[in-house]
This record gives structure tokens, sequence and C-alpha cells, in this order.
């Protein structure tokens, strides 16, 4: 073509990291459409740690402040890996103890706002990492790490327990008490690897004196946590390839830390048991597991096992006040069965075994007399109430004439099981005679109920009974003969009060088959064996169906009811089966004796699982 200039084009394609391929031409980018890109198109630029680390670099006041902030909110919500970023991790602790360690210097002046701020931020952000495994072994072994968590562990708890408080630095009270919370938190995982402390051990002792004078619940959970790894002792063997910071002047550990607690620090311990709180419950029966099962040995004496049998005894107070043995015998049984799905203990009586004989079981030929109390409350009551309660306290709800154990002949007029219902009419008016009778009439009381309307009250008064007409036996010359009678009741042997009256008169009633014309020949506390045995193996029977629930591997299980049972079990095993201490066994018969032996009973599984020792019972009876 004529007119036109050759142009020569030199591409080429450039691909980064991935991304987007872009085409040069002549030198320019072109991104679409030909249109020129931006400089660093399609780079993504450094990561957030990147700049975080190169903010901290730089040593700019708000670089600084921006990325100890930003490590706190990455520590909150992703696995901040320090072993990894030990640079980061440095600088956390760096910036953690600054304001610390111008306090232990006394240069208080120079502690501003910004600094415990950012020391706030940085302590957060090491609690949160030291969650992670990782971290929590890399922070364990940071050289000095230890030491400057013991140097702010004193300040604060001087400042808050002991009222070592600055005027100057008053101000910063509710940061210090947040640090402290997170400080707790941090070495609760640090002090796992921090084993075979000695007696002179500091960081020990802090939390020791402080764990007897705090008040915050999350707080000395989180110290008696502490306390409870720092009590870890590592085998002989393994003590050489073991590093503890702590020892780093070369101080001999001729005596563990475990043997610096002294009886009234541990009486307070055991008495966090009283507290209806699960949290505090396993915490302590988890430190008073260590405390028990700690292979330190004692400085009087040769070897573990007496070491351990000296601690118990120590523990018990067993030479002194025994406050701890009371709580724990009280309290161990209790947590051993807590939140478990038990099978409630059983009120229902067996059934009646015992022969009811008839010397006292027969139809009375008299009507049974109120007492002068009973019958000055009664004559004042209106009808139909005064015939009910009379009713109800001088007779008795019979069905069967089975039930009474007498033989009747047919000319009898004595049944047991009804009356007539003449003689009842008879027996209202002559009881109250002074009501109707002109002669003795008192006015204060209401007339008595008509003969027919007392006759049909009767059925109210007891449920279970019927107005009847049975036809007697006649000869073949005479007219028919009829009794009309009450079927169902019968005169008692001795007058009731009103509340027993109307609890027999209206409770559902139950026919016994044990009963018979014979039983009077037999002697007293005659038992029906076979009716005993059948209906204790049925309860047994349904016991043990219901009762299998319960096992070590439960999902109902937990740690409290594991420690607790462990603990009693070495307390008894120590204690009780090693001596005849009979003030110790009553002490345990006392407190348990009038519940545990039910709950077994309806339980049997808790001895199947290995939960409660089947021996425990024999401290009972």
């Amino acid at each position: 073509m004529s007119g036109l200039n050759a142009i020569s084009v030199s591409a080429k394609t450039f691909s980064q990291n991935g991304q987007v391929d872009f085409v040069m031409y002549n030198g320019n980018s072109l991104s679409g459409y030909g249109y020129n890109a931006p400089i660093g198109h399609g780079h993504l630029g450094p990561t957030e740690l990147q700049r975080v680390t190169m903010a901290l670099r730089s040593g700019i006041d708000s670089e600084v402040s921006w990325a100890l902030t930003t490590l706190t909110r990455i520590s909150a919500h992703t696995n901040l890996v320090l072993p990894s970023h030990t640079f980061l991790g440095g600088e956390m602790i760096k910036y953690f103890t600054r304001p610390y360690q111008l306090i232990v210097e006394q240069k208080e002046d120079k502690v501003t706002s910004e600094m415990v701020s950012l020391s706030l931020d940085c302590l957060l952000s090491l609690r949160n990492c030291a969650q992670d495994l990782s971290n929590q072994q890399w922070l364990s072994q940071v050289k000095g790490l230890r030491k400057s968590l013991v140097e702010v562990l004193r300040f604060l708890s001087n400042w808050f327990f002991q009222g070592q408080q600055s005027a100057a630095l008053k101000k910063y009270d509710n940061q210090f008490y947040e640090g402290l919370r997170y400080l707790v938190d941090l070495l609760e995982p640090l002090t796992c690897y921090w084993v075979n402390n000695s007696k002179s051990d500091p960081l020990f002792n802090i939390l020791l004196a402080d764990s007897q004078v705090v008040t915050d619940k999350s707080l000395f959970i989180g110290i008696l946590k502490c306390l409870s790894h720092l009590l870890i002792n590592k085998a002989k063997e393994e003590r050489s390839s073991v590093l503890n910071p702590a020892d780093d002047d070369g101080r001999s550990r001729a005596v563990n830390c475990i043997d610096v607690i002294k009886d009234t620090q541990l009486e307070n311990f055991v008495n966090y048991l009283l507290v209806d709180d699960n949290e505090l419950s396993f915490t302590v029966l988890e430190f008073l597991k260590m405390y028990l099962s700690s292979e330190a040995i004692h400085p009087k004496c040769s070897n573990v096992a007496d070491s351990q049998l000296l601690r118990l005894n120590y523990l018990l107070e067993l030479k002194g006040s025994k406050s701890s043995f009371n709580t724990l015998v009280k309290q161990l049984p209790l947590l051993v069965v807590s939140n478990l799905p038990l099978n409630e203990v059983s009120t229902k009586p067996l059934p009646q075994t015992l022969t009811k004989r008839s010397q006292f079981s027969g139809v009375p030929s008299t009507l049974p007399e109120l007492s002068k109390e009973l019958y000055n409350l009664i004559v004042r009551f209106p009808e139909p109430l005064r015939a009910t309660t009379w009713l109800r306290c001088c007779y008795e709800p019979l069905l069967t004439s089975s039930q009474s154990g007498v033989e009747t002949n047919g000319n009898s007029d004595i049944v047991p099981g009804e009356v007539t219902q003449i003689s009842l009419w008879k027996a209202y008016e002559k009881q109250f005679q002074e009501i109707w009778d002109t002669e003795h009439q008192n006015p204060e009381f209401r007339p008595l109920l008509p003969a027919v309307d007392f006759i049909k009250n009767v059925t109210h008064a007891f449920p279970n009974s019927e107005a009847m007409v049975v036809n007697l036996e006649s000869g073949p010359d005479e007219a028919p003969k009829k009794k009309f009678i009450i079927k169902g009741i019968q005169p008692r042997q001795f007058a009731v009060n009103i509340d027993i009256g109307n609890y027999e008169a209206l409770k559902p009633s139950t026919v016994s088959s044990t009963n018979s014309a014979g039983n009077h020949k037999l002697p007293i506390g005659h038992m029906d064996q076979g009716k005993f045995d059948h209906a204790i193996n049925g309860m047994i029977d349904s016991i043990l169906d219901e009762g299998s629930r319960i096992s070590k591997n439960s999902e109902f299980m937990t740690q409290i009811n594991l420690y607790a049972s462990d603990i009693l079990t070495q307390i008894l095993n120590e204690v009780f089966e090693a001596n005849d201490n009979l003030v110790e066994d009553s002490t345990f018969r006392f407190y348990n004796s009038h519940w545990l032996p039910d709950v077994l009973y309806a339980n049997p599984s808790l001895v199947e699982s290995g939960l409660i020792d089947i021996r425990w019972l024999k401290y009972l009876v």
C-alpha cells in the first residue's frame, strides 16, 4: 500500500504471580481494550503481617500503635503462628513489659497512657496466641519471659492484694486489673511446661498467696489451675532433659514447691467444695488430685508412697481440727453422683406380706365411743358434714368379708363388711341424743339429718359402699323377708380422729388375698414368703433394667464424678482400711448413711461401673 510507513512492533507477554497476562507493546502496557494500566496492576502488595512487621521495624509511634492493635485483632480471629513469626512474638513481649520495667526501675513518671494501652494490647495478643499448642511451646522456651511475667505478676499482686499502690499510677487501676486477668489466662497454659519447681519458686509462691485473698471467681479458678500445673513433677530420668527457666541460677531443688503449701491454705481450697458451682468444684478437685498423686518425695520420707500418705494426712488434718476431713467426707460422695441421671429413690411401700390376724379385725358388737373432745367438735358441725364426719370416725371401709378373717353363719346379725340401715340410723340417733331429745335438747346445735337423707349420705361418706336389699331365707308358708343393708363398711374397733377417718374413707381400696378364715391360728408376725420373694425380685429386676445407664464411658459422666470417686477411694483405703478409726468411721456414717445406701439400691450401676466401691457400705452401717 502506498502512502503508509511501515511500523515495527515488538510484543512481549508477561505473567505475574499467576495473575491475568498482559502485553507490552514498545514498552507500553495495555490492559483491556488497549487502555494503559496503572503501575502495580496485578500485584497484591504486601500481606497484612508483612505490613505489621515493617511498621514495627520503622519505630514510628503511629505505625507501631497501628501494628500492635492489628496484631490484637489478628490473634483473636486467626491462628498467628509465633514460631514462624518470632520477630512479632518478641516485639509483643517487649511492648508488653515496657511500662512494668519502668515501674520496677522507679521511673513511674515516664509511664504514659499510650504505653499502658499498648502493653494491654500486647498482653491480650499473647494471651490469645497461647491458646495454640505450638505457640505455648514457643513461649514457654523464650529466654527471660518467665522472669518478666513474675515481675509483672508481683507488681499487680502487690497493687491489688497488698495495698501497695502509687498515686501517680492510680489512674491506670482499671487497666491493671484487666491486665491481671489476661496475665493469669496467659500463665495457665504456660505453667504446664514449667515443671519440677522448687519451694522458693517465686511464681508458685506469688500465685499461692494470691489464691488465699482473691475474691473474683474467674481469677481464683485461673490461679488454682496454674498452681495445679506447677505441681507437675517429672521422673528422675526425664529431669536432665527438662530445662526450667526458673533454675537459671543453678539453685538446688531439694524440696519441691508442693511442700510449701500450708494446711490452712489447703483447708481454704477444700471449703470451696461447699459451694454449688461445677467450675469451682472441678478446679478444686483437679488441684487435690494433683496434690495427692504428686511423686515428689517429701523431705521427711524416703519414697513416693510414704510421701503421698503424709500429704494425705496433712490435707485431712487428722491430728488437728479435722475440718478438711469433715468437708471432704461430706461433699465427695455428693460430687460422685452429681449431675448423673439417677433413678429416684422410691418411697413406694412394699406390698403387704404380713398376714392379718382376726382377734382385732372382726366386727365389734358395740359401736366405739367418741372422745369428749371429738364429740364436742363434731356435734357443732352443720348437716350433712356432721353425719359424714361421724360415719368416717366410727366406721371403716371393708370391701369383702374375706378381709376380716372371721367365720360367720347365716343367722348372725354381725356380718363383716356390712351394716343394716336401721342399726346405722339408730346408732346415729343415740350418739346425738341431746340434739333431738326434748328433755336434754340444746338449742345451739342444728337438727339431725332426716333418716332418708342420712342413708343416702352414707355412699357419699364412703364412695366404695353401696345401699342394698338382701332377700333372706324364709319357710314355705312364710312371707318373703328382706334386709336393707349398707355394703362395704363395718364398725371400727376404736374411733379415729377426723383426718384418719377422711383418709381411710377416700383412699383407693386394696383387697388382700393373703387373709383367710384360718389366719387367726397363725403366729404373730407370720409372713407370706412366696409373695414377699416375688415382690422383692420384681423390684430388683425393674431397678436393674432402669439403672444400667451409668458407666465411666457414659456421656453423662464428668471429671467431677471421676476425681471425687478417686479421692474418696484413696481416703477410705489409706485412712479407714489401714486403721480402726472409730471417730472417722462415725463421721462418714453420720454424713452419708441417711441417703447413700438408698441411692445405691436404686442405682446399682454406680457399683457396676466402679464409680462407687461396694466396700463403702460397710462404713455406713
